[in-house]
């Protein structure tokens, strides 16, 4: 339990609307440090006094406190010395306030806040009286667990975690996307392009995406979860089912759906996309057009295919991209930005995507043999990574240590023929080993770390039709 008592030493500003907007802010940044999350596991109440008092009166704490003659907007005076967030000494026992039999409370300290000085500075810097307050009383808090900026390394650390505690508390537009379309028509590019890094593997072959993978674009302004679904097609085993099943709960959770279709095609709206926008109209969801691959196509072919969709159902917005180039992408974040939800965001600042090391490992593998074999072997192959294990070493480069990651990796690569083996391995080894130096130089980059990559080829006949072949290569739920 946190507890926080307040004390109204001003008159100006009414103490009602104050409360809850403190109280959220403090218990969120008490909440936020592991030392305090702990004393609560333990049933120890944590405690904290705030204060409003007038200009005229934090200038003179001010003054007395600090021996700085000037009006300030928050004051904080902890009751224990502490660093980031921990003690600097273990707190005893006996300082832990309450009568025998009570729940015990550790007071952490006071802070004073001065609302008319808090309204002027939000006014100044364009931005609500919460805005502001909640901001301050972050700081505020962050200051009695030890935070500090005196130094610049100190500053960093203070000011990022202010960030991030702050952007917990905002609400922008925030949701899923569900990127739809075709095989090949551009989704994966783009969420790449999106992303700034290769979380969707891209080849000429159809159904190179098999699962819905999410990306989450979070910025001061907004946040987008974008979900890259497997292209639309008619499945013709429990593989593709598992796919369109994927496609299909993308669109079910999403805010908005946006489908994609190629500039070069011929003017009418396919069956594939009427099932798309259909369920999202069902729904109640708003759907973008995103008309790819214009740099090449003619720029007069795009407005009859605009036209053929505006006619039949008058999407939310229409929006011509190149995911190939980053042209058009700025326009696309905007009409998004507009149709999501304003709330508060649910993801934290640092969960990036859904994508595993391990899986990405997969994907650059899978992405090597796509490449290499050309048409050789259909989209019928998978990978499965069988031993992932990282070690770390000390390299003494001139007694300034530098710590080395390497990653050994045991993969099995899983087809349906003999003949497909044949193929993957090459001759004397050739293919396999081909394709393992360039996946592992990708792996690489991905990892920042040495990699050592052993490739194993295994035949598993109708292995698209077995769930439990699907299971342990990541593509089938556990329904």
């Amino acid at each position: 339990m946190i507890e926080l008592n307040h004390c109204n030493r001003q008159r100006v500003f009414p103490l009602g609307p104050v409360v809850p907007i403190v109280r959220e802010a403090a218990t969120h940044a008490l909440f936020s440090t592991p030392f305090v999350q702990n004393l609560m596991a333990d049933g120890v109440r944590i405690s904290v006094d705030w204060s409003l008092i007038g200009p005229r009166a934090m200038r003179k704490l001010n003054r007395e406190q600090r021996a700085v003659d000037l009006e300030t907007d928050i004051l904080s005076f902890p009751a224990r010395e502490m660093s980031n967030g921990n003690p600097i000494v273990a707190v005893p026992l006996w300082e832990l306030a309450g009568e025998e039999g009570a729940q015990k409370t550790l007071f952490l300290g006071d802070i004073v806040i001065a609302p008319a000085i808090v309204s002027k500075q939000a006014e100044s810097l364009g931005h609500s009286f919460e805005h502001e307050l909640k901001f301050l009383v972050i700081h505020g808090i962050l200051h009695l667990l030890g935070y500090d900026h005196v130094d610049r390394e100190d500053e960093v650390e203070m000011i990022a975690l202010q960030k991030r505690l702050m952007a917990d508390l905002l609400e922008v537009p925030c949701g899923f996307v569900a990127l739809t379309g075709r095989p090949n028509v551009g989704k994966s590019t783009l969420l790449n392009e999106l992303s700034e890094r290769t979380l969707a593997i891209t080849s000429a072959k159809p159904q190179t995406t098999r699962s819905a993978i999410r990306s989450v674009l979070t910025t001061d302004e907004y946040q987008i979860a974008f979900l890259d679904t497997p292209g639309l097609h008619k499945p013709k085993n429990v593989l593709g089912k598992s796919m369109m099943k994927a496609a299909s709960g993308a669109i079910s959770q999403a805010d908005v759906v946006a489908v994609m279709i190629d500039a070069s095609w011929n003017p009418f709206v396919g069956e594939l996309e009427r099932q798309v926008i259909e369920q999202a109209k069902h729904g109640n969801k708003p759907v973008i057009l995103i008309i790819n691959k214009v740099d090449r196509a003619p720029k007069e072919d795009i407005l009859p295919l605009i036209k053929a969709y505006d006619d039949l159902y008058q999407l939310n917005a229409y929006v011509p991209i190149s995911a190939l180039d980053g042209d058009g992408i700025d326009r696309l974040i905007d009409e998004i930005k507009r149709l999501l939800p304003v709330r508060r965001r649910i993801f934290d600042l640092s969960d990036e995507t859904d994508q595993t090391e391990r899986m990405l490992t997969a994907e650059l593998v899978r992405r090597e043999i796509l490449t290499q074999t050309n048409q050789e072997i259909p989209y019928g192959v998978t990978v499965i990574i069988e031993r992932f294990e990282e070690q770390e070493s000390l390299n003494d480069l001139k007694n300034d240590q530098e710590r080395l990651r390497r990653v050994e990796i045991d993969a099995v690569i899983l087809c349906s023929r003999s003949s497909h083996k044949q193929i993957l391995l090459g001759k004397g080894g050739s293919k396999i080993k081909s394709m393992g130096i360039s996946a592992r130089e990708s792996i690489e980059k991905l990892l920042d770390a040495s990699v050592y990559l052993s490739l194993f080829v295994k035949v598993k006949p109708d292995w698209q039709n077995r769930p439990q072949d699907l299971k342990e290569a990541g593509l089938f739920g556990e329904e």
